[in-house]
């Protein structure tokens, strides 16, 4: 989708004023209150925000993991502890972490957590079978593609619970048009810097200054990170490992189309994801790729770069934000590849 006709395309109010549909926000959240998940998420949300001091935040990092990748997850909140959210300019991010089974859930209840950590942990729809979760799947596995097939399952009844749950600093509840920001990152990501003024920029301009972003007409309502191009005569085939999700009208429709297809067919996300951006199921919404020199592909920051070399790489390497471990399957050969580029757990850095 190239930006002329990106903005072309009629824009949906931000504000939540478009015509009440099958597909509204509103709509859609009602018909899952009922779902056995979504009661129980959104009591923990409303529980954090009703204790929560300092106001709400702008954005709600996502992350879904499993057992078998635990110590990716420990590698993960390593350096988005001592690096992006050290950094971070903005409010402190509101983290969602979304167990796949009870092993690890009991871990993530158990982190040591300061004052400033802003911690939600929620089981996730697999999470009282635990047999596919002692060990971390492979890529295109039928236990991985069971897996990542909740993806749009767990972001929609995430942002329903948000939007119902959100309150201000008197108590009283967020009008529609003032929700935060989900950022979902895979577990096999490393957070090199604070990637909320990047997104935020992208999303609401350069004159944003953060303190009034969730009142703002989105430019987006989806940003991905890039994967590929020319791929399936896509020419920004998208990732699933690292999005950026304003609260719009159209987010909610398409992640709603996304799950059904999910849930009909369990498979990768991925391909479905790109497709249905593309298609004429949810014709206004409005997708943009993340900087890939910001937000690079395994394939791009670990081999293509490093083949070029000296100051050359060292100098495109100095923008990247995030780095994903992708085009790389395993457990230990994404461990060996990040310890090889020294991106795995090390002592506090100064």
């Amino acid at each position: 989708l190239s930006q002329i006709d990106f903005h072309r395309r009629s824009q949906m109010r931000y504000d939540g004023s478009s015509p009440r549909t099958a597909n509204s926000p509103d709509i859609i959240c009602s018909s899952r209150q009922q779902q056995q998940q979504q009661p129980v998420w959104r009591d923990e949300i409303d529980r954090y925000f009703s204790e929560a001091a300092g106001g709400r935040p702008s954005f709600a990092v996502v992350l879904t993991l499993n057992n078998g990748f635990w110590d990716f997850f420990v590698n993960w909140r390593y350096h988005y502890h001592f690096y992006a959210r050290a950094e971070s300019k903005t409010d402190r991010p509101l983290l969602i972490l979304i167990a796949e089974d009870s092993a690890v859930y009991e871990k993530l209840k158990a982190l040591p957590r300061s004052e400033e950590d802003a911690i939600v942990v929620l089981p996730g729809r697999n999470f009282v079978v635990d047999s596919a979760s002692k060990m971390g799947e492979d890529y295109d596995s039928k236990a991985y593609k069971k897996m990542v097939s909740s993806r749009a399952t767990y972001l929609l009844n995430l942002m329903c619970s948000l939007e119902e749950g959100e309150t201000n600093d008197a108590g009283n509840e967020v009008a529609e048009g003032e929700n935060l920001v989900v950022v979902y990152s895979d577990v096999d990501t490393v957070w090199l810097k604070d990637p909320f003024k990047y997104i935020q920029t992208e999303l609401f301009g350069s004159k944003n200054n953060g303190d009034n972003q969730t009142k703002q007409h989105p430019n987006y309502d989806i940003l991905a990170a890039i994967d590929d191009h020319d791929y399936n005569n896509v020419a920004d085939y998208y990732c699933t490992g690292y999005l950026a999700i304003a609260q719009t009208p159209a987010s909610f429709a398409f992640l709603s189309q996304w799950e059904k297809g999910l849930q009909s067919n369990p498979q990768l996300n991925q391909p479905l994801f790109n497709s249905l951006l593309r298609s004429k199921e949810i014709p206004d919404i409005r997708h943009g790729g993340l900087g890939e020199n910001e937000f690079p592909s395994g394939k791009l920051y670990f081999d293509e770069w490093e083949k070029v070399g000296g100051a050359s790489k060292k100098l495109v390497k100095k923008k990247t934000i995030v780095v994903h471990n992708n085009y790389i399957i395993g457990h230990d050969a994404k461990k060996e590849r990040f310890q090889e580029h020294g991106m795995w757990m090390k002592k506090r850095p100064k």
